[in-house]
């Protein structure tokens, strides 16, 4: 067949296609078998520099509150529209599950967009607030170094006060929820970090978020492109076995570089150098400086979990058992609190369609697109 004549669809498929016969499958081969190869070594590693160590205590059976947060955007014809919902789930008769839930919407620009994960600060924060005034153990589906480095960026690009933004137009929209969130001294970010410095906080990731032992620990990795090396959460979750958990690293181990602030992993939201929440910003410094970073495998069926806790309030051993007792259920692979938030977090995007789809009818002058289908 003349190359010429061959549908330009085809000729695409087929681009991929020789993508993943000639890159992708050798890179990710080579990947596994490097893990494969190298399992008993690194174990034998871990060991012997006194990195893993073995639970030896009960599942607990405490309440526990769960805590995640969903997003969603969407272009609707000349109308943009962001929002996101911050949820409590709750294992206890005595706290009721929440909804923290925020929409904002303008005429569509380029940067619209970017409020999409500001909101998401805002939900996770309220959240998180809500939760922690319970007197009950709480596990956040999130990262502590992932929402720092989100509201970092926020604050970034939030004017000073009378000021416009020329980069983030939007900005307006977000004004009372930045002040709520973290420009107060009573905002949500001082209390959760910063007063109640994450007591009885613990939060579980889904993602590994550093290469510590693939860099500082283990020498068996030498891979010319260091996107492959492979992260914490991939390389333990070949070699721990149930009930074993990893040794506790501080950010300064595991992070290196820091901005603004003294402490690797941590960065000051900036805040436009306002004095006034200097102290505040030092209490939540403070907080990240005790947190403490570990992976744990609590059953045999479980996948290896990465972990965060502020070893100054909370005890490891209490930290692991309420880990153990939230994943006892085989077929859920995640904490049963955090279970039944993602459950709760997953009306998000249907909630969507209220914001478009029906205004479409209503408003066709607004929100009728100027495509064959909308962009989200």
């Amino acid at each position: 067949m003349n190359e010429e004549s061959i549908p330009v669809t085809t000729l695409f498929m087929r681009e991929v296609q020789e993508d993943l016969i000639n890159n992708f499958h050798p890179r990710m081969e080579e990947l596994m078998r490097k893990i494969q190869e190298s399992k008993d070594n690194i174990r034998e590693c871990l060991l012997e520099k006194e990195h893993i160590y073995r639970y030896e205590g009960k599942a607990s059976e405490e309440e526990v509150l769960g805590v995640d947060a969903a997003t969603a955007f969407c272009d609707y014809g000349e109308i943009s529209t962001a929002l996101a919902t911050g949820v409590v789930s709750s294992t206890s008769e005595n706290v009721k599950p929440v909804y923290k839930y925020k929409a904002v919407y303008g005429t569509s620009s380029e940067t619209f967009s970017r409020a999409t994960n500001y909101l998401r600060c805002w939900s996770e924060l309220a959240a998180l607030k809500y939760a922690t005034e319970q007197d009950t153990w709480v596990l956040y589906d999130g990262s502590f170094t992932s929402i720092n480095f989100e509201m970092g960026k926020w604050a970034s690009v939030m004017p000073k006060e009378g000021d416009i933004s020329r980069d983030f137009v939007e900005s307006e929209l977000l004004t009372d929820l930045f002040v709520e969130s973290i420009k107060s001294e009573d905002s949500d970010w001082f209390t959760v970090l910063g007063d109640r410095k994450l007591n009885k906080v613990i939060s579980v990731g889904k993602r590994g978020i550093s290469k510590y032992y693939s860099t500082n620990v283990i020498k068996d990795f030498e891979m010319e492109d260091t996107a492959f090396l492979p992260s914490d959460k991939f390389i333990l979750g070949t070699v721990l076995q149930a009930n074993e958990y990893t040794k506790p690293l501080s950010y300064e181990q595991v992070f290196v570089k820091s901005h603004r602030s003294g402490t690797p992993g941590y960065s000051h939201p900036g805040l436009k150098s306002e004095d006034r929440f200097n102290s505040m910003q030092n209490d939540v410094e403070t907080t990240y400086k005790s947190l403490r970073i570990l992976h744990f495998k609590p059953w045999p069926w479980s996948p290896v979990l990465k972990i965060e806790y502020n070893e100054k309030l909370c005890k490891l051993n209490d930290v692991l058992a309420i880990i153990k007792g939230q994943t006892k259920t085989r077929s859920i692979l995640e904490p049963m609190a955090l279970y039944l938030a993602d459950l709760l977090a997953k009306q998000t995007q249907s909630v969507m369609n209220f914001y478009g789809d029906i205004n479409t009818r209503r408003y066709p002058k607004l929100f009728s697109a100027y495509r064959t289908s909308k962009r989200g």
